[in-house]
């Protein structure tokens, strides 16, 4: 699943380079807005799981911290759950720049998320192969896609600039 914005713009204005300036731009609102905890609705996410887990400490995207060493000592215990392992794995105090709930735990996911293409009549937003489990995130808290302010600020943006032009 990729967000893919359809631009009906005057092609003796419109660039290709113009819709790679607003997708960038839209990119950055969408991850703002993520960042923030809202959707692709300007809903918040649904919280973290708070069922007991074990995280394994090979292989594990963040070193697990805090928890309880389980038994064989390769995994920590998080009674707390996920919201405990990202919690106290971040090492997240009082005042935090993001959301409980920011889809970040590594920052592989967003650092992939990017502009896929960008043509004179539109572009696309989308995950690089090495961030496909953000599909399967996606499902469960829809990130990729346009909220209704970050529709309004992208016809702001294309609006400037097209009058820049005339």
């Amino acid at each position: 699943m990729a967000a893919r914005v359809n631009l009906n713009l005057p092609r003796s204005l419109w660039t290709s380079q113009d819709s790679l300036r607003l997708a960038s731009n839209t990119l950055a609102s969408i991850k703002l807005r993520t960042g923030k905890g809202l959707d692709a609705n300007g809903k918040p996410f649904k919280p973290y799981s708070t069922t007991p887990i074990y995280v394994a400490k090979r292989g594990a995207r963040l070193k697990p911290k805090g928890g309880r060493p389980s038994r064989t000592g390769k995994s920590i215990y998080y009674e707390g759950g996920y919201q405990q392992y990202k919690n106290q794995s971040r090492r997240r105090g009082q005042s935090t720049d993001s959301a409980e709930v920011d889809l970040v735990l590594s920052g592989n996911m967003m650092n992939n998320l990017v502009v896929k293409e960008a043509t004179a009549s539109g572009f696309t937003i989308g995950l690089t192969k090495h961030a496909q489990y953000g599909f399967a995130v996606n499902e469960t808290r829809e990130f990729i896609g346009l909220s209704p302010d970050d529709i309004e600020v992208l016809m702001d943006s294309a609006e400037a600039e097209l009058r820049r032009k005339l």
